[in-house]
């Protein structure tokens, strides 16, 4: 079996700097996403990865999701860039309220 070792906060915050999208694995699946903000969720402690889904969740349209940093695996930053998002709501987001 092999070890998939899980993103590296660098990896994912140059990712965000630079507006580059990345792949990954999570829960079993692929996922292409555009990251927008690494933090910690100070209701729950964890680290978590707030993206715009571009692809990877089966039957649903693009649009934001979280994903716990720590079951991140296989991270590729890809050379294309995004440009930031709207949409991503500073009021019920937990780690860009406050």
């Amino acid at each position: 079996m092999a070890l998939h070792k899980h993103a590296t906060m660098a990896d994912l915050r140059g990712a965000i700097r630079h507006y580059r999208v990345i792949r990954f694995r999570y829960e079993g699946r692929s996922y292409t996403v555009e990251p927008h903000h690494l933090g910690r969720n100070p209701k729950t402690g964890t680290y978590e990865l707030t993206a715009w889904v571009r692809s990877g969740d089966p039957g649903k349209e693009p649009g934001w999701r979280t994903f716990n940093y720590w079951k991140v695996r296989g991270l590729d930053v890809m050379p294309d860039n995004f440009l930031p998002r709207l949409g991503l709501d500073r009021a019920t987001d937990p780690l860009l309220a406050g």
